[in-house]
């Protein structure tokens, strides 16, 4: 038995048979638990580190398991998928979004920001905007639960929001409120006649500009599971899988991953006093039961505490048992104890005549603590108002106390680092440097620094009108639409003089740094569109086909006698293709790994003018069409030859439905085109200049070199120096530093800025990760959940604060208390609780969860 763990803990790392339930309180040691549990099973031999897969719920949580897998499972430990659930469903739609959907396979996330964003240009008036956005994640994440797919956008969610407001009213009023949290009446009803079909029309946008936001990531994975073959491909993969904090598991997420548990050995870890995600669709009593009935775990409950003094232990467990007797008896018969010998100081309550006291207070009682290390102090609170509130008062306070004595704090909530306006900035042309299609980054960019290019221009730029023809605000920064006159000249041109080449590749999967090319098909056109040359070659890999077999149906065997050496082909396809107008179906793929392969060969890359791609055509022509795979098109166009996973078949589908939108689309809007670009294209020259240079420099520099010259020859740096707001060019220095500690050398540079733009988008890294100075973040309660802190504040404990008017309005107060018990349970040394009797003019109630705590752990100042 491994010393440094217990019994309950041995019990679940050496439980390899069973499926099992772990119950792990605040403090009891399951993110060790877990890793000794991984470690295990691969000493025993009972799967390769790649068929384990490991679930977390935060990136800090994230991080922290995959270090501590690392540190308990050597080189072996960094081969396990270690994955937070949205970085997990990146995975998977990176995977098989190619074969299995219509989604972009150069698809970029947009986070909150450039949603709402989108979301602005759509709707009509002034909503609230964040309230909106919450309302179509709702709509798009119960259309998914309640599996409503017709094939009609529209109809599909106006049936959800229908069904919605029959069962779940209260759910929709939670979030149709305005920036103060009131319920916002003419919202809620608006959004009954218009919510369907602007939700449709942002998909639709959404997708267009080839892009996904976070409940895509979840809504996206679960309509490729309903594909058997998709479901049980991932299902096979896995022998063992964890899933830590499944408290804060939804419906809709539960059903994603129980879709590929298939035989694996499944562990289930949880605290059901730490569910406080309700309010957005967590359902652990509903997801337990469901797992307990269909896998018949065994239960493992852990109760030692590690983390805290005596003291504040049994002030957390007597509480809770106070607050939910019924509950924690059943779940914790045993009760918990403390590991810990030392007693611990008592918690020491503050009631405060009014905020600013209280504010106060806190300040000068931190200034009195024994600690060196600022970042081991927290304060806790219900709401970033508060939150913000204190943060002015201390600023106030620390003008009366020399620099040297000043406290350090930091506001979370404003450090959202990869939020900032100013890294945004950056990356919205790091983003157009790989995403020529990326619409948002463009407007972003134009907003904030070009003349001459307004909201105005820039919304008739984005009309119905404009739209219709097959123009995008992005053709006018692209060099080969601005010199050609109009996106598709260059086509049409290419047809005519017989130079077109569609291509498809099959590979041994789908990372495009690593992986290998099997197939590769490609054919010239003639002018009448029929095929004048072909080229069809199996290459033998170095790596193993794996699950891939299944998508195109090439073995190992196979390719072992039937292909041929991957360099003497792809020189071969080289030169059948050299300088000719490429074309495929969701192609950026195709070029990507093409690209990889050539570079890891030490081969010059294929010379091409540009490249179209057919997806993106037929959503720009036909963007209500049910879905845009190949396969749909295909009978859609009446095409003669049916696409398949073989990589001339598919490509032969192609050039048909190429031909079809040749004719209907792209030759009779010609004129309307060339009128368009020729009205407003010199408006765009400098920017367009600009991006066509950091797209050449994209192929050779390096993330954090191309940043570097991004910030310069952009003007970024000066221009936030022009506005005094040098704290902002220090932030951009940062991010330089981070693409420079991050980079991997071994890929080639296109593939590295696509890799560090998703670890900046599927990352909340704040900016107390960033800086050398410990700082003292005021953070909320939700923002704290998996830290732990030696002192924590927990401040505005007064009711209609906390618990807030609109959780006892709603009967939410259970999910209160248990925020209240996640409070708690942050603190290691001393906990320190305040309150303030008058709030805004009006006299305050001291918080009712206070009364649960037993006196004699309270010492009132």
């Amino acid at each position: 038995m491994d010393l440094a763990l217990n019994k309950e803990q041995q019990a679940a790392v050496e439980e390899l048979e069973k499926n099992i339930l772990l119950l792990a309180p605040a403090g009891t040691g399951k993110t060790n638990t877990l890793a000794c549990r991984i470690a295990h099973i691969i000493e025993e031999n009972r799967a390769l580190p790649e068929e384990i897969l490991c679930l977390t719920f935060t990136n800090k949580a994230c991080r922290e398991m995959r270090e501590r897998v690392e540190a308990r499972a050597g080189d072996n430990g960094s081969r396990v998928m270690v994955k937070t659930f949205h970085g997990f469903c990146y995975e998977v739609i990176k995977t098989e979004a190619k074969r299995h959907s219509d989604l972009f396979t150069d698809f970029t996330i947009f986070d909150e920001t450039d949603c709402q964003g989108l979301l602005k240009e759509i709707i009509d008036e002034e909503w609230p905007l964040k309230a909106v956005q919450n309302l179509v994640n709702q709509l798009k994440e119960k259309k998914a639960e309640y599996a409503i797919d017709s094939g009609n956008l529209i109809a599909d969610y106006q049936q959800t929001l229908q069904r919605l407001l029959q069962k779940e009213t209260a759910a929709v009023k939670a979030l149709t409120v305005d920036d103060a949290y009131k319920f916002h009446g003419r919202l809620y009803e608006g959004w009954q006649v218009w919510g369907a079909e602007k939700t449709a029309l942002y998909d639709e946008r959404l997708h267009e500009l080839h892009g996904l936001d976070f409940t895509d990531l979840l809504v996206q994975v679960d309509t490729l599971f309903r594909q058997d073959s998709v479901a049980g491909k991932w299902a096979r993969r896995f022998v063992y899988i964890n899933i830590d904090e499944v408290q804060d598991t939804s419906l809709l997420e539960y059903r994603i991953i129980s879709q590929i548990f298939g035989a694996s050995h499944l562990l289930l870890c949880g605290d059901y006093f730490q569910t406080i995600y309700e309010w957005r669709g967590s359902h652990p009593e509903l997801v337990l039961r469901k797992f307990q009935q269909d896998y018949n775990p065994r239960r493992i409950v852990l109760h030692e505490n590690y983390r805290a003094t005596q003291v504040l232990l049994n002030a957390s467990f007597d509480w809770l048992r106070n607050s939910f007797p019924e509950r924690v008896n059943l779940l914790y018969p045993d009760g918990l104890q403390a590991v810990s010998r030392e007693h611990g100081e008592p918690i020491v309550l503050k009631g405060a005549a009014d905020f600013s006291e209280e504010a106060q207070w806190i300040y000068y009682q931190i200034q009195q603590l024994p600690v060196a290390d600022y970042s081991r102090v927290c304060i806790l609170t219900r709401s970033n108002r508060y939150n913000k509130e204190l943060s002015a008062h201390f600023r106030s306070l620390s003008r009366f106390v020399s620099e040297k004595e000043r406290l350090p704090f930091m506001l979370i909530d404003e450090q959202k680092f990869f939020r900032r306006q100013e890294i945004k900035d950056a990356l919205a042309v790091l983003k157009l440097a790989v995403n020529k299609h990326d619409v948002a980054s463009l407007v972003r960019v134009l907003n904030r620094f070009a003349t001459g290019i307004g909201p105005a221009t820039i919304k008739k730029l984005s009309s119905e009108e404009i739209r219709s023809a097959g123009i995008r605000l992005t053709d006018f920064v692209d060099a080969d639409a601005r010199e050609s006159g109009e996106p598709y000249a260059q086509l049409l041109a290419a047809l005519a003089a017989e130079n077109i080449v569609v291509f498809d590749v099959e590979s041994t999967g789908v990372d495009t740094t690593r992986d290998e090319i099997i197939q590769i098909a490609g054919i010239r056109l003639d002018k009448h569109g029929a095929v004048k040359e072909k080229f069809v070659r199996l290459l033998t890999p170095l790596r193993k086909v794996g699950d891939s077999v299944r998508v195109h149906g090439l073995t190992d065997d196979f390719l072992r006698e039937q292909g041929e050496d991957p360099k003497k082909v792809l020189q071969d396809f080289c030169a059948f293709a050299q300088g000719a107008v490429l074309v495929g179906h969701n192609v950026s793929y195709d070029l990507r790994i093409l690209g990889s392969e050539l570079s890891r060969l030490d081969l010059p890359p294929l010379e091409y003018p540009l490249y179209y791609d057919t997806l993106d055509i037929f959503r720009r022509f036909y963007p209500n069409l049910p879905n845009h795979k190949l396969e749909f098109l295909g009978k859609y166009c009446e095409v003669k030859h049916k696409s398949s996973h073989d990589a001339f078949d598919d490509i032969m589908a192609t050039a048909e439905i190429l031909l079809y939108a040749v004719e209907r689309d792209l030759r009779p809007h010609v004129e309307a085109r060339q009128e368009i670009m020729a009205k407003y294209q010199e408006l765009f020259t400098e920017w367009a200049d600009m991006l066509t240079e950091v797209r050449q420099k994209a192929k050779h520099l390096r993330p954090w070199q191309l940043l570097g010259e991004i910030v310069v020859n952009w003007g970024m740096d000066k221009y936030y120096v022009k506005h005094k707001e040098p704290q902002r060019v220090e932030h951009l220095r940062d991010l330089f530093r981070q693409a420079r500690d991050l980079d991997d050398e071994a890929i080639r540079p296109l593939d590295a800025v696509e890799r560090f733009l998703r670890y900046t988008t599927l990352s909340n890294t704040e900016l107390d990760a960033l800086t050398k100075r410990p700082q003292i973040p005021i953070i909320t309660i939700h923002q704290a959940k998996g830290s732990e802190f030696d002192y924590v504040f927990l401040a505005g404990l007064q009711e209609g604060n906390f618990p807030g008017f609109q959780a006892e309005k709603s009967g939410r107060l259970a999910e209160e208390s248990r925020l209240f018990y996640v409070a708690m349970t942050r603190a290691k040394k001393q906990l320190f609780l305040s309150w303030s009797q008058t709030m805004y003019g009006h006299y305050r109630h001291i918080s009712s969860f206070i009364r649960n705590i037993p006196r004699k752990y309270l010492h009132n100042v």
